[in-house]
């Protein structure tokens, strides 16, 4: 049997078994490595959102203005309605703000009448704010305010109208509930109001009679404030009116003593359906006696038409006693 010399020959290593260890380490990271590499980076992500979310944050925004005033004095001047704030605090909190709800609240009750520079400092100025928000600065910081004394007053009753009764007809009058309303506000805007104007009644087409209830006061002005704010209104509408003169009209003394002339001339005003059918018979001059004289003292009318008719002149307009 031949031999061969070991050294000659090619020797075979037998693979070894992964430990434990090895094998887990390569299950860590060379299997599913896509799926854990996609894992860390939504890891790292939110790790960097969330980080991201506790850094503090400054925003700007607008907010509503709010002045406390002295019991006794008004504000007459118009200050800014809105300010800008900037706020401080992480991004939760902020974002959590709604710009709507935001007021400032300036406190200027200890301030006597006059013109006055009101500083927006944080010691004069509150906000409801999330725990973690704070004021850092406002703009603009100062604003003016006039303040005045508080005024009371009655004011005049203006009844504003639009449009035109119908065809033949025309307003004789229109008369408010109450001719006066109370205002109150800044002295110097009160002692300018004249009138207190209504909101605007229609006319249109009307042909008779109306009322109309809780008419509002209507006063441009937002620094005065109206104590009576409704009216009501009662409106006449009747037949156009026109003149009239009747000649040989008679006249008599009240007490009935003759007097001359006798007859006189009178011109009434009234719709013209009721003029039309009056005669000078119908109407009687009325005169009243004194140691110097008669002068007319009105007219006797039929009870029909004596609220429809208005006396414009009498002539002659003095009378004597028939002796």
């Amino acid at each position: 049997m031949a031999f061969q010399d070991v050294d000659e020959t090619d020797v075979v290593e037998v693979p070894r078994a992964p430990t434990a260890f090895e094998r887990g380490a390569r299950k860590i990271f060379l299997e599913d490595w896509s799926l854990k590499l996609l894992a860390l980076t939504i890891t790292l992500i939110l790790w960097f959102a969330v980080t991201g979310q506790n850094q503090p944050l400054t925003i700007r925004t607008g907010v509503q203005l709010n002045l406390i005033k002295p019991s006794n004095l008004d504000i007459s001047n118009d200050p800014p309605k809105t300010v800008e704030v900037v706020l401080r605090g992480s991004r939760p909190n902020l974002q959590s703000l709604s710009p709507l709800d935001l007021v400032a609240t300036v406190d200027v009750s200890d301030h006597l009448a006059g013109e006055r520079v009101i500083r927006l400092s944080l010691d004069r100025v509150t906000m409801q704010l999330p725990d973690g928000v704070k004021i850092e600065s406002f703009q603009p910081s100062t604003i003016p305010v006039r303040l005045e004394p508080r005024m009371e007053r009655q004011v005049p009753v203006e009844v504003k109208t639009e449009g035109k009764p119908a065809d033949g007809y025309e307003v004789y009058g229109i008369s408010p509930a109450q001719t006066t309303v109370r205002v109150r506000g800044p002295e110097s805007r009160i002692a300018a109001l004249q009138k207190a104007p209504t909101e605007t009644i229609s006319l249109s087409g009307r042909s008779e009679s109306f009322t109309v209830s809780r008419v509002a006061i209507d006063i441009s002005d937002q620094k005065i404030e109206v104590l009576d704010p409704l009216v009501d209104l009662a409106v006449e509408v009747g037949e156009k009116r026109t003149e009239k003169s009747f000649s040989g009209v008679a006249a008599r003394s009240i007490s009935g003593v003759e007097v001359r002339p006798a007859t006189a001339e009178v011109t009434l005003a009234g719709p013209a359906s009721v003029l039309s059918e009056l005669r000078p018979e119908d109407v009687k001059v009325v005169v009243a006696i004194s140691t110097t004289g008669g002068s007319v003292a009105g007219l006797e009318l039929p009870p029909a038409v004596k609220d429809r008719v208005k006396l414009l002149s009498v002539k002659p307009s003095q009378f004597s006693l028939v002796r």
